[in-house]
Formats: structure tokens, C-alpha cells, sequence
């Protein structure tokens, strides 16, 4: 008896030991990704003309945080910084031009690219427009990683609310292909956090303790091994919407997305403007600066085909296709899809005289 007891009393400290050498491993690995995977744009080309400055503008992005925001799924918390102010609301903000009339009523919904990530707040899009065009009260209600259907469902909110639109810009396209050809995402519509949720909100108890243990023991170790796969000559396929029904749907889906929109704009007296934004896949911008992800890139040149071949068979009016805005020598793009001010300011100009030409229409 007092021999199982010693051996018993061994395996313990043994596995005690064991398992407090796995919590500091997977501690000490989780500093070494932070440090591999530490905030680097800033550090790009596009940003020499202020390097220093640009370290802020990331360092505010970081230290945002999100809440829920019913339909349309997460919504910024109000946050002020050095370059980036959100509201109670959950929009981006900036300081409108001097003497601007309260109407019209401009809002604009889109992804991270027109929340204006990789700039400060007075360069966004909607903040360079709204200082071009000189009047009225512009809303963005960009966030991040929204694709078009969740700008559907936050346009449908706004008029729940009995707010005013007499203008609408969607820019969208690249959270439709970025976030819905993932293999995980098995099911359309959708978006980037469904797996996430799927887990957190709907695996249950069980779920909860898995999560708190690989937490504690084994998540950095597992990030470090696919982290060093994905590094490897051969990866493992991550999307699926290269020719595929999948990848029609997408394009067919954010189509639709947009005519719902234009109709439910129109049907108000407003009007309606749809973008089909840039990504550093199309065209032929400058990107030898960058680290791009092939595979990405095919899924994204399918699905953007797909929905050009269909502006071209719809002919609507109101969609331009920006797509080709970067291509040149500038350093634009500081990751796939994302750019400098310099970025924004060009499709501010692209975007400003339709704008302008919406507002006050030609008879």
C-alpha cells in the first residue's frame, strides 16, 4: 500500500511538473509570436515620409476594442487616441469642415479599407470627401471586416431608426471574397466570425473548459507548428471559391446585396452609390514591398471575374468599378487590401465629383 501510495505520490509531482513546464512553454512561445507577428506596417515605404507617426496611427488601431451589435454581429466601442476617435455610437469620426450645412444626410458603409485602417482620422475616405464636397453631415459607418451583407443589414438599421439618407456609398468587395472563401465558412451568407461564434456562443460548457485549457497549455505551441507550416514550400489549401459554385455565389450574392440596397436608397428618395474597391490582386499596383498570399490571390481574381461580368450584364448606372485606382508606381497598398492616405485621397478624388454629381443631379 505504501508503495502505491509513493508511486501515485510521484506521478502527481510528475505530472504537476509537467504540466507547469507546458503552461511556462506555451507562455514563453506566445512572446516569441508576439514578437514575429508584431505590428510592422509602419515600417513600410508608403510611410516614409513619417514612420514615427504612422507607429501611432497602428498603435491606436490595436488598442481598440468591439461590443455586439444586433444583425449586423460586432460594432466598435467609442475610443479616443492621438490619430483615431470613435463615437458613442461606434463610427469612425472627424472634425467636418468649417461652416458645412447639417444637410445632406451622406452615409457610408464599408469594410476596415473605408473605416480607414492604416490612417488617421482625418484621412479616411469618408473625411477627405466630406472636406472636398464642403456641406453636409457625412456618417461612416464603416467597420472592421464587414462584407456587403452586413452593410445591408446596418443600412436596414438606420431607417429602423427613422434617420435620413439622402445619399448611400457602399464600398465593398473584399470582405466578400477575403472572409467568405475561407474552406470554414461552409455556408452563404456569412461571415469571418462564424467559426468563432460557432464556438464561444454555441459549443456549450464542454467547449468553455477546452477553450480555458488550450488557453493556459497548448494554444501557442499549436499557433507556433502551423505557423511554421504555412511557412514551408507545400501549404495546405485554405480557400475554396476558385472556379466553384461557391465563388459564383459570392460575386452573385454581393450583387444582390447592392441591388437591395440601391432599391431600399431609391425607394426612399435617396440615392445610391455601389464601389467595387481595390485589392492588390487586381490590376497591376506596386506591391514587390509586400508578402501576398497566392492562393488568396487566385480566389480573389475569380470572384472579382465573376462580379465584373455581371456589372457588365446588369449595365446599373450607379456601380463603378475602381479596381484599377492603384495601378502605377506609388507605394499604395500596405497589405492586400488595405493603403496610405495617398490610397485614400485617390479614391477620395475618383469618388468626390460623383458624390457631388448624386447631390445635385444635371436635368
Amino acid at each position: 500500500m505504501k508503495k502505491i501510495l509513493s508511486y501515485l505520490k510521484s506521478l502527481s509531482i510528475s505530472v504537476f511538473v509537467f504540466l507547469m513546464l507546458l503552461v511556462i512553454t506555451n507562455w514563453a512561445v506566445g512572446i516569441y509570436l508576439g514578437k514575429i507577428g508584431a505590428e510592422k506596417r509602419h515600417l513600410l515605404p508608403g510611410y516614409n515620409d513619417d514612420h514615427a507617426y504612422a507607429k501611432l496611427i497602428f498603435d491606436d488601431y490595436h488598442a481598440t476594442a468591439h461590443r455586439y451589435k444586433p444583425f449586423a454581429e460586432w460594432q466598435m466601442l467609442p475610443y479616443a487616441g492621438k490619430t483615431l476617435t470613435i463615437d458613442e455610437h461606434g463610427h469612425r469620426v472627424h472634425t467636418p469642415p468649417a461652416g458645412a450645412s447639417p444637410t445632406p444626410a451622406i452615409h457610408f458603409f464599408g469594410g476596415s479599407t473605408l473605416w480607414g485602417e492604416g490612417s488617421d482620422d482625418a484621412n479616411t475616405i469618408p473625411a477627405l470627401i466630406h472636406h472636398q464636397i464642403n456641406t453636409g453631415t457625412v456618417v461612416n459607418h464603416a467597420q472592421l471586416a464587414y462584407n456587403s451583407r452586413q452593410n445591408l443589414d446596418a443600412l436596414i438599421s438606420i431607417y429602423a431608426k427613422g434617420e435620413k439618407a439622402d445619399l448611400v456609398i457602399f464600398y465593398d468587395g473584399v470582405n466578400d471574397a477575403a472572409f467568405l472563401c475561407p474552406e470554414e465558412i461552409q455556408e452563404l451568407p456569412g461571415h469571418r466570425l462564424i467559426p468563432l461564434f460557432q464556438k464561444k456562443i454555441y459549443g456549450g460548457g464542454k467547449q468553455v473548459i477546452l477553450t480555458v485549457l488550450n488557453n493556459l497549455f497548448t494554444k501557442n505551441i499549436l499557433l507556433l507548428i502551423q505557423y511554421r507550416q504555412n511557412t514551408g514550400d507545400e501549404k495546405p489549401s485554405l480557400y475554396n471559391c476558385l472556379d466553384s459554385d461557391k465563388g459564383r455565389s459570392v460575386a452573385s450574392m454581393l450583387m444582390a446585396n447592392w441591388e437591395m440596397a440601391h432599391e431600399l436608397v431609391t425607394s426612399r428618395g435617396g440615392k445610391f452609390i455601389a464601389v467595387l474597391q481595390p485589392v492588390s490582386y487586381i490590376g497591376s499596383p506596386r506591391v514587390e514591398h509586400l508578402q501576398l498570399h497566392e492562393e488568396l490571390g487566385e480566389n480573389f481574381r475569380f470572384v472579382y471575374h465573376e462580379l465584373q461580368e455581371l456589372i457588365r450584364e446588369k449595365d446599373h448606372p450607379w456601380i463603378y468599378d475602381f479596381t484599377t485606382a492603384f495601378d502605377g508606381q506609388e507605394y499604395i497598398y500596405i497589405d492586400f487590401c488595405h493603403v496610405t492616405k495617398a490610397g485614400n485621397k485617390i479614391i477620395a478624388e475618383k469618388l468626390t465629383p460623383l458624390v457631388s454629381q448624386a447631390l445635385n443631379p444635371v436635368h
